[in-house]
């Protein structure tokens, strides 16, 4: 029964979507965040729905007239350029056939996001973006934390199954990552009860990371905190739990928590000594030696092979026989599988969105929900970069929605600033996003 609910819903949304592509957006990323089919037992589970709802919202985006002109931005040619990379180095890939398999997922996740970046044209779509995606993860950080809270922490949270988020790394990097979107929508709601929602999100979502057992999580959620503390207007209430919770992690913690949290805990602090941050270690340098090997293409998408291993790392084929794991870092990734190309533009790509968000940030002077919205996708991905040095997420789509959101309000902000410049007759303006900088 519930296969055939979703199906239906999905098939209504589907239409909808091409009348009104914009609800597309929103319920394609409905479906990654939220992944509803990981609660049906049938068809449903590996039934394409995104896929069905893309197809939908990009032939509605075409068919139906809307302002909805591609802004190619810096940040949109620069991510073009990193797609044809990816590309390039799926053809040229160690091995084309699986290669072929990731870029086309990756692929349907840039596209989407592009397609974002046009359809999401005022203020209200981007916080509706934003609200999906923060409550789609932030009820499985209900979920989660209340697991976490009933079994005493004994037992793993895991993410929905089926899902990109299965994993207990990637569930806890996302819910970290969701730590800040949070504290925005916090803020912003202006219904008592939603509001309340999202602060039961957010204080669950600590429990729910802990007991993912993710230490790449765990420094994601600690890192979340504290920019979450900083950029407070209550800061000294903030920074003052914040330290009564180290006091208690330190000291009183210990005491009650199960074994397995504590153990885990102590293989943080003493990395030198456990087998798994080692194996790690090893799995970096094997990645850095495929990028170097093949500088200019990289080894391509999932490049992970025993032959593979012997071929670029025989010290690491003979110390762990038979093992093939992945980089298990999410620059390393990169580079590992697209080379320097690939590593230089998807940090310049991350550089220009950074450097942009500064500019959206400088407008917190004419109204303040410019500055928390910069101090959200700013601490989400300062989340991403300390947990993506330890999990492969180097395609996750949060991170790329991130981005997209900063392309987003760019637009938006210079729309605003060229729709208050007085009309002269006969004046052309050509770039409006300098002469928003500009004023």
């Amino acid at each position: 029964m519930r296969d055939i609910i979703l199906l239906l819903a999905v098939s209504v949304a589907a239409l909808i979507s091409f009348r009104r592509p914009y609800f597309g957006i929103a319920t394609f990323s409905f479906l990654g965040f939220f992944s509803p089919q990981s609660f049906t037992w049938g068809f449903a589970r590996t039934f394409p729905f995104s896929l069905v709802v893309a197809v939908g919202t990009i032939l509605g985006m075409v068919a139906f007239p809307e302002r909805k002109r591609l802004q190619f931005e810096r940040e949109t040619w620069m991510l073009c350029l990193l797609w044809a990379i990816f590309g390039l180095s799926t053809i040229n890939a160690l091995y084309p056939v699986d290669a072929l398999e990731s870029f086309i997922r990756v692929s349907k996740v840039l596209l989407m996001i592009v397609v974002a970046t046009v359809l999401v044209n005022n203020e209200e779509r981007l916080q509706w973006l934003i609200r999906i995606i923060g409550y789609s993860l932030g009820f499985y950080a209900l979920k989660g934390g209340v697991f976490a809270i009933i079994t005493g922490g004994t037992e793993l949270v895991y993410g929905p199954e089926i899902s990109f988020l299965a994993a207990n790394n990637t569930i806890g990097m996302a819910l970290a990552m969701n730590i800040p979107i949070l504290a925005y929508l916090i803020k912003t709601e202006r219904i008592s009860s939603v509001r309340w929602m999202a602060r039961l999100m957010f204080l669950l979502s600590y429990p729910a990371v802990i007991c993912t057992y993710s230490r790449g999580a765990w420094l994601g959620l600690l890192i979340g905190t504290a920019l979450v503390a900083v950029k407070s207007r209550r800061i000294v209430l903030v920074a003052g739990i914040v330290g009564v919770l180290v006091v208690l992690l330190q000291a009183v913690v210990p005491m009650f928590a199960p074994d397995r949290l504590v153990t885990r805990y102590d293989e943080l602090i003493n990395y030198e000594n456990e087998a798994s941050a080692q194996s790690r270690f090893w799995n970096w340098e094997f990645c850095k030696r495929v990028g170097l090997a093949r500088p200019l293409i990289g080894g391509g998408f999932n490049f992970y092979r025993l032959e593979t291993y012997t071929r670029f790392y025989p010290e690491f084929a003979a110390r762990y026989p038979g093992k093939v794991w992945s980089c298990h870092s999410t620059w390393l990734t990169i580079f590992g599988e697209h080379g320097f190309p690939g590593a230089i533009v998807w940090l310049s790509f991350i550089g220009l969105c950074m450097s942009s968000l500064r500019r959206i940030r400088a407008h917190a002077k004419i109204d303040s929900k410019y500055l928390d919205f910069a101090n959200m996708v700013q601490g989400s991905i300062g989340i991403y970069f300390v947990s993506g040095t330890f999990i492969d997420m180097a395609y996750f789509d949060l991170f790329y929605y991130l981005l997209a959101f900063v392309i987003i309000q760019k637009q938006l902000l210079a729309r605003i600033a060229t729709s208050s410049l007085p009309k002269a007759a006969g004046f052309v303006i050509k770039n409006p996003t300098q002469l928003e900088a500009a004023g």
